[in-house]
């Protein structure tokens, strides 16, 4: 059964068992692929099939504490393209074993080691029995820690090196309770410092470091951009960066273009705007505000992204206000905040 708490007017935790009954009717597994549809095909390997799962918002990184059964997670290349993720996950385990398998290959992931996958690729993982501390970090903070991110999915750290790591992030799950907003924020950037030493041994060559470095810098202008211009195309975001349109998507190839990464904070944008109990506005004028060029493109590709028509949020949203009513839409905007 999903459960929230809530800081002000923002979520900040969620707890889901399937030891739980869910209030719509639906059995632990159903509850628990909705809830994870945004991101991952939820599979149930046998009968022992159970899961429980807390999750802290952690500033703007998500920190989830999971007990996996008899479940695996599948991101098809199909869905990496649909909801145009880039963020990254550090999957930490503590007990048991998790199976890791990426387009180069496949590793056991054993306790104290820690995998690192990049969401805009195909992955899945599997558990038959095991503890896991999944850490979810924008892309720009792995940049920062390690300036070239393609090098790292599927890489697996060994407890040696993930060590310091593994031990604030299980503290940091026992205390976050007690803290608010500010503290959060604060423990994030522990945690990017923290990340950015376990990392430091997958920097690369210093001439690679250079390049990689300076494409970085591109995404991270271009995101500005493009968040303060939804109406923009690949063109004008080239000329506002002052690179050449080959040398944005070559910056972006990771997250299938700059086209796709501008779908992709005009969907957030519009997710946003429905969400708030405050906004009345009509979905055609939103969608335009939001850079769409029209309500039938914006709805086909809001369907895409989230499973729903924007109409459709927007009353789940607002049926969902009251206090405990936790829902795969609320954990969806969690990751749409990673973008």
């Amino acid at each position: 059964m999903p459960d929230i708490e809530a800081s002000g007017r923002q979520t900040v935790s969620l707890r889901f068992s399937t030891d739980l009954a869910a209030p719509s009717g639906q059995c632990g597994f159903e509850a628990y692929h909705d809830l994870y549809a945004t991101a991952a095909d939820a599979v149930r390997l046998d009968e022992t099939f159970a899961v429980a799962v807390t999750a802290e918002r952690l500033g703007g990184m998500i920190l989830f504490d999971r007990q996996l059964r008899g479940v695996a997670h599948a991101r098809p290349r199909r869905r990496a393209l649909r909801n145009g993720f880039d963020h990254f996950t550090a999957q930490i385990v503590l007990d048991g074993a998790l199976t890791v398998g990426t387009p180069n290959g496949s590793r056991i992931v054993g306790p104290g080691e820690c995998a690192l996958i990049d969401m805009s690729q195909p992955m899945e993982t599997r558990a038959s029995q095991a503890r896991v501390i999944t850490l979810s970090i924008p892309r720009d903070v792995i940049e920062v820690a390690a300036p070239e991110p393609g090098r790292l999915h599927g890489a697996v750290l060994p407890q040696d090196r993930a060590r310091l790591l593994t031990g604030f992030l299980h503290a940091v799950l026992d205390e976050l309770p007690r803290h608010g907003a500010s503290d959060r924020q604060r423990l994030e950037r522990v945690t990017a410092e923290l990340l950015a030493l376990t990392l430091a041994g997958h920097v690369p060559p210093a001439s690679d470091a250079v390049r990689t470095a300076s494409a970085a810098a591109c995404r991270r202008r271009a995101r500005r951009y493009i968040d303060a211009h939804l109406g923009t195309t690949p063109d004008d975001v080239a000329r506002a960066v002052g690179v050449s349109r080959s040398v944005l998507y070559r910056a972006f190839e990771a997250s299938g273009g700059v086209a796709r990464v501008i779908r992709s904070h005009r969907l957030a944008r519009l997710r946003a705007l429905l969400a708030s109990p405050d906004e009345c506005g009509r979905i055609s004028d939103l969608s335009r505000a939001c850079g769409f060029s029209s309500e039938s493109d914006c709805s086909r590709a809001f369907k895409a992204a989230y499973g729903v028509s924007p109409s459709d949020y927007s009353h789940l949203r607002r049926a969902e206000s009251s206090p405990g009513a936790a829902s795969p839409q609320g954990l969806a905007e969690w990751w749409d905040d990673l973008r």
